[in-house]
């Protein structure tokens, strides 16, 4: 079927296409603004360079690859009327060419020319003309016209029909028929504007709603809000509640009919965002939780919550989702079960590392007497109780189970383990949080929820359902994890606006206490480093395999990540194995030196093999059992005669108590700053007494220096989300490899 357009035959079939193409074109000014609207990536010059060229100028060959390239449109293209798969399928030209290059031929041609015209598209006049300073200062005069820079037009609406045919006649434009019959009067402008419907705001759960006809000017001034989001299907807006302020302004200014709800909402989620602020910091509150164990259930003693923790159970009652993020050490696990307690949202869930399984089912015991407790395994499977307790590593094969439980309530304990949002385990995780009704309580236990970089939130926040609070995932990836594409893809790896994250954190889902503001009696946390030699032998095999990775590093090829993270745990292991004999007379020299305990660190099974057999023994390692890493601890804490303990950094850096030692000696270390100051903060914790030392073995020569001190510097990306600072660093291990680099040149 074809269509007589100026006496040309044009197919029906590149009509809809053309249509089609001129839709997506018109959506937004380009793909710049990456708000997934219109055009995306490469596709953005050929649709926008289609879109100009007349239907009848159109050849076979750019109207099926126009047809190919619309079929990842799909979607969009519905929300404005278009039905791709009503497209008829065009022929295949026989011999396709480069329909890209010839589109951009044409559409250069006719961006070049001279002649000055104004046309109509819908009920809006397009101004097309080569660049005249006269023109475009007199064109900005015209009421609500904007320019469209991807297209190269000015766009007026058929409203401005008087001030447009001023200006044309003024300036030797000639306009089409149909743009003509409007500005001469033949047809009424009424004719081609459509009925406007009202400028409305609403609200939908949390989210305040923008409904309105397309105006550049609102469109400009909605995406200035902080998290707004645009809804293709809906063809609408949104901003979040806590952008409140922010949209009711804007919908002052632009005429909007306000829901009596939304200004409702937007007042009591204030109080809410200045109440939790308060509370994300306080030191004292007074709060009474019926139910919670009074005494200890071994010891007799007298238990109760601090001042500080009943603020950060009143804190998570008050948001319901919510990270509970205070330093390690402070009490997470209580204030979680008190919250639970408080809110009698029972079932609860609690997701937590394998090593923490039986902490948390002696706290459950202590603090919430007369509640059922069971633990999860392979072997006994999921079973009703009034606290369950799984592993990260099973929680994805027990899934459905879980779901049909009905939980009430989730706790998810060191919630970093949950950063990769394609994990099986986050995947199998934000499927159960789904499920938790509104008024039960998510929450996100951890001391260090940003290991390295902000982009490790997204996800945790995605499973406590608080995304939104920030504009959304791709919004939260822009404003606070310094977005850039470099050339394959989007990069999220930086941090931005850090203090701004920090802020709308503690308004909304965040509690954070740092151990030196509330608890006075805690002593202090010092580091030191020293430097040891490693044998000549074992320093002879690390040069070897150093003057390798430096071979490997300079040969100029792209490396995966991957391939670079085993190159250098191979330099760390070397150093470690290689500093067991020094790291033997420290700890001598320590135990002869004083009669207290200590606590040491190591991460390769070699290290933690060769000194736990070589000091008594107790140990806690990956490869150990639930009960005999308790064994050890146990007995670390309470036999006089146990003075060392030798700990692998994964397994016993979190969740363990050894406030019986006041010294630490990591004879290798981890990649973050978290890891370190979990492992630290094994010991410095509530029951300490002393100052507690924090000692780190490196060995002279090696990568150890360089990693030391990178992972301090890396104390700033996290200090600048969890603690509101304001300067960040890229990771460790891409800082060292090009320290590394540098060294080769």
């Amino acid at each position: 079927m074809t269509t007589t357009i100026k006496d040309i035959e044009v197919p029906s079939t590149t009509i809809l296409l053309h249509h089609a193409a001129v839709q997506l074109s018109a959506v937004c000014d380009g793909a710049q603004s990456n708000d997934r609207v219109g055009y995306n990536g490469s596709d953005t010059k050929f649709g926008n360079r289609v879109a100009i060229i007349p239907v009848e100028d159109w050849t076979d060959q750019m109207a099926w690859e126009v047809h190919e390239m619309l079929l990842k449109y799909k979607v969009q293209l519905s929300g404005y009327g278009v039905d791709y798969d009503a497209i008829p399928v065009p022929a295949r030209p026989a011999t396709l060419g480069d329909p890209r290059g010839e589109a951009r031929q044409k559409a250069r041609s006719i961006e070049g020319l001279v002649s000055r015209k104004v046309s109509l598209s819908n009920d809006t006049f397009v101004i097309r003309f080569d660049y005249d300073a006269n023109c475009v200062s007199q064109v900005r005069l015209i009421p609500e016209a904007y320019w469209s820079a991807p297209h190269k037009v000015w766009y007026a609406p058929a409203s401005s029909a008087a001030a447009v045919r001023a200006f044309a006649e003024a300036n030797g434009f000639v306009p089409t028929a149909e743009a003509a019959a409007i500005l001469n009067g033949v047809v009424a402008v009424e004719a081609v504007l459509p009925e406007r419907k009202k400028r409305v705001v609403t609200l939908e759960g949390r989210k305040i709603v923008f409904d309105f006809e397309y105006d550049a000017d609102v469109v400009y001034a909605v995406k200035a809000i902080t998290g707004r989001q645009w809804n293709s299907k809906a063809k609408t807006w949104s901003a979040p509640l806590t952008s409140g302020w922010e949209a009711l302004g804007v919908a002052g200014a632009h005429d909007f009919e306000i829901a009596p709800e939304v200004e409702a909402a937007i007042d009591e989620d204030v109080y809410e965002q200045s109440h939790r602020e308060d509370l994300s910091t306080a030191h004292d509150y007074d709060l009474v939780i019926d139910g919670l164990g009074t005494t200890h259930p071994v010891t007799g003693a007298a238990i109760e919550l601090r001042p500080f923790q009943k603020a950060g159970v009143a804190y998570a009652l008050d948001a319901k989702r919510c990270f509970i993020a205070d330093e390690m050490g402070l009490g997470k696990t209580v204030q979680s079960l008190a919250a639970i307690q408080g809110a009698d949202a029972y079932p609860v869930l609690v997701v937590c590392p394998a090593s923490l399984k039986m902490n948390w089912e002696r706290e459950v015991r202590m603090w919430l007497p007369g509640k059922t407790v069971h633990i999860v395994d392979n072997k006994a499977g999921v079973k009703n109780a009034d606290v369950v307790v799984i592993n990260y590593d099973i929680l994805a094969k027990q899934k459905d189970a879980l779901k049909a439980v009905g939980f009430q309530s989730l706790v998810f304990d060191e919630s970093h383990y949950v950063k990769t949002s394609g994990a099986q385990r986050t995947k199998a995780l934000k499927e159960i949080a789904q499920a938790i009704p509104d008024s039960g309580l998510v929450l996100a236990l951890t001391g260090t929820p940003v290991l390295n970089r902000p982009i490790e939130l997204v996800s945790q926040l995605e499973i406590m359902d608080r995304i939104d609070d920030f504009g959304g995932s791709w919004n939260f990836r822009k404003k606070y994890c310094a977005a850039k594409h470099n050339g394959y893809g989007w990069d999220f790896k930086g941090s931005s606006n850090a203090d701004e994250l920090n802020d709308l954190l503690r308004r909304t889902c965040y509690v954070r206490r740092q151990k030196m503001d509330v608890l006075t009696e805690l002593p202090a946390k010092g580091r030191y480093t020293a430097e040891v030699e490693m044998s000549p032998q074992a320093m002879a095999a690390y040069r070897a395999a150093e003057a390798d990775t430096m071979v490997w590093l300079s040969d100029g090829e792209r490396h995966e990540s991957v391939d670079v993270l085993a190159q250098i745990t191979t330099l760390k292991r070397l150093a470690g194995e290689g500093k067991i004999e020094a790291a033997c007379e420290w700890v001598d020299s320590f135990l002869d030196s004083t009669d207290r305990k200590l606590v040491v660190f190591a991460h390769h099974i070699s290290v933690v093999d060769t000194l736990a057999a070589k000091y008594g023994g107790l140990r806690v390692a990956g490869k150990d059992s639930q009960e005999a890493r308790q064994a050890a601890v146990d007995a670390f804490q309470n036999d006089p005669d146990a003075r060392v303990i030798v700990l692998n950094m994964k397994a016993g850096g979190v969740g363990l108590t050894l406030t019986a030692a006041s010294d630490v000696l990591f004879v290798e270390q981890g990649w973050t700053p978290a890891e370190h100051d979990q492992a630290e903060d094994r010991c410095h914790r509530i029951g300490q007494e002393d100052t507690v030392s924090a000692w780190y073995l490196l060995a002279e020569g090696t990568i150890d220096d360089d990693i030391y001190a990178l992972v301090a510097q890396k104390r700033l990306v996290v200090d600048a989300v969890t603690d509101g600072d304001d300067e960040a660093q890229d990771s460790v291990l891409n800082d060292l490899v090009a320290t590394l680099v540098r060294r080769t040149m």
